[in-house]
């Protein structure tokens, strides 16, 4: 496993925690971006792509998420596409 995998993959895992405890009312939610916006800049400083690869890695990530959720609260689906939309304004 290639370094930009792991670090997607541990990244992915602390956004997917977010949104579990979020599904589960503990009130992280507002830990969400923050956790987003950090991934993405540890992405590119440690030089796995430039700035919006490192983007498109974690939105792909995210979005392969949230075509395999089975059983999942609807709170953790809206809380993976909040941290999509954070991701989206890394570029505006």
């Amino acid at each position: 496993m290639n370094t930009a995998t792991m670090l997607v993959e541990h990244y992915m895992l602390l956004i997917k925690n977010i949104a579990y405890l979020t599904a589960n009312g503990v009130q992280y939610r507002d830990r969400m971006e923050p956790l987003v916006l950090r991934a993405a800049d540890h992405l590119y400083i440690a030089h796995i792509a430039d700035a919006s690869t490192c983007k498109t890695l974690l939105t792909l990530a995210i979005e392969d998420e949230l075509c395999h959720l089975h059983g999942e609260p609807p709170l953790y689906a809206d809380c993976l596409r909040g941290a999509l939309q954070s991701l989206g304004r890394l570029h505006h």
